[in-house]
């Protein structure tokens, strides 16, 4: 009897311990050509990540965590825990604080932004698949700003 109930014991630790593992991603933002504010989102699905980067019904519910903060040319790291998953980041600066990324006639935008993996799109934002990284173990990303 004792050893079915160290059995279970053991097993609830394992499980629990899998399912809440948390991992540091250390996020750096490079080419910052104005100061200004960054809006950074942190995706976990594809759906919400397309969305919100065509500017359809902007809904802050899709994103696992969001980062508005102050930054200069010096550049920008900020390290949060985030659990073990996969995810995409999108961001922009804004520099003249009015809280929307700018696009000139074109649609072409006129403020820095970038995604992770330095991911780029045809005439738009890249895909999910393409920005996407898997977190499992604590890492670092580099973004250089467009």
């Amino acid at each position: 009897m004792k050893i079915r109930v160290l059995f279970i014991n053991l097993v609830l630790l394992v499980v629990t311990n899998t399912i809440s593992q948390t991992f540091k991603l250390k996020i750096e933002i490079e080419n910052i050509e104005q100061k200004g504010t960054v809006y950074l989102a942190i995706y976990d699905n594809s759906t919400s990540f397309n969305q919100d980067n065509k500017n359809k019904s902007i809904d802050k519910k899709r994103w696992v965590k969001s980062i508005v903060e102050a930054v200069t040319i010096d550049g920008f790291t900020k390290s949060i825990e985030l659990k073990k998953g996969v995810y995409a980041i999108s961001l922009f600066v804004d520099s003249n604080d009015n809280k929307i990324i700018d696009k000139n006639f074109l649609g072409i935008p006129s403020e820095q932004y970038g995604f992770s993996n330095n991911a780029t799109g045809f005439l738009g934002s890249p895909s999910y698949k393409d920005a996407s990284f898997n977190l499992v173990d604590d890492l670092d990303i580099k973004i250089s700003l467009k």
